[in-house]
């Protein structure tokens, strides 16, 4: 009898450890979460399109192969080359941005949000 007491207090002190470190890392990536997260450029695949984050400019870049466009927070817009993004190490070919009476369809997807 005095065996299965050990036991039973070993086995409750080992599941009251583990809950006690599970609930204090969740508060330890809630509050990095909370802090922002900086982010650098890269690419990634979310909400069926990939796009392109720019550091410098702060925010999400995409092409659908016609048109670039950058996302304001909102919305995508048509993107004609004016920030940081598309300066260095970009090939713009014979891309050219789109006039205010040409028709482009606007991309409705979404952007990632830490």
């Amino acid at each position: 009898m005095w065996t299965a007491k050990k036991w039973m207090t070993a086995a409750f002190v080992a599941i009251a450890l583990a809950g006690s470190a599970l609930v204090i890392e969740s508060a330890c990536v809630r509050m990095v979460s909370a802090q922002g997260v900086v982010m650098e450029d890269h690419w990634r695949y979310h909400d069926g399109h990939w796009s392109t984050y720019n550091a410098a400019d702060k925010r999400w870049y995409y092409t659908n192969g016609n048109h670039w466009y950058f996302n304001d927070g909102r919305a995508w817009r048509p993107y004609a080359f004016d920030g940081h993004f598309g300066r260095k190490g970009f090939e713009h070919g014979g891309y050219k941005v789109p006039g205010p009476n040409v028709k482009v369809i606007i991309p409705e997807h979404r952007v990632y949000v830490p």
